[in-house]
């Protein structure tokens, strides 16, 4: 079955984003799971090949601004090792058979040959990481760095744990 996802909202991480809360834009509340009268839920998204649970709440009072916090929010950061200055990007993922999930996408941008790109890392270790760059819709360039296959060398351990792998789109091109 085909996917296809929609752009919910993208920021660059800030210092209060890492250490404490990630402000989600009001402007894009309708686009997430809905409170149903309260002010807290726990939202799931995909990052990799695991579902992460988050903390969605608002305030009971005052400022209402929508956020992903506590403990849970920091096992994310701590886990993907998300820095100041990182791109945090949420999808929304429509299935065909009528369902959907919300995906998430971490990486830092860079300039890659003159070319702005985003990396995308693995997660916890530095071993691979994955550099894309969008040009036009629906097709994007990706090129894995990662270790090398060293004649002599022990290469049978895999640079990604089995659950890291993800499956890339079929319009992705990889070098």
């Amino acid at each position: 079955m085909a996917a296809h996802s929609k752009l919910v909202f993208s920021k660059l991480l800030s210092d209060t984003d890492i250490n404490k809360r990630l402000a989600v834009p009001s402007a894009i509340q309708s686009s997430l799971p809905p409170f149903n009268g309260g002010h807290a839920l726990i939202f799931h998204f995909l990052h990799g090949t695991s579902f992460w649970p988050i903390l969605y709440s608002t305030r009971r009072k005052g400022y209402n601004k929508p956020v992903f916090s506590g403990r849970l929010w920091r096992n994310f950061v701590f886990y993907n090792n998300l820095n100041v200055g990182d791109r945090f990007t949420l999808y929304r993922v429509q299935v065909e058979d009528g369902s959907s999930y919300y995906m998430v996408e971490v990486g830092r941008e860079i300039d890659f040959l003159g070319i702005n790109a985003m990396a995308y890392g693995n997660g916890s270790t530095a071993e691979e990481h994955v550099i894309t760059h969008h040009h036009q819709a629906g097709l994007n360039l990706e090129l894995s760095l990662g270790q090398p296959n060293v004649e002599g060398a022990d290469n049978s351990k895999s640079l990604l744990p089995g659950n890291q792998y993800r499956a890339r789109p079929s319009s992705t091109f990889s070098l």
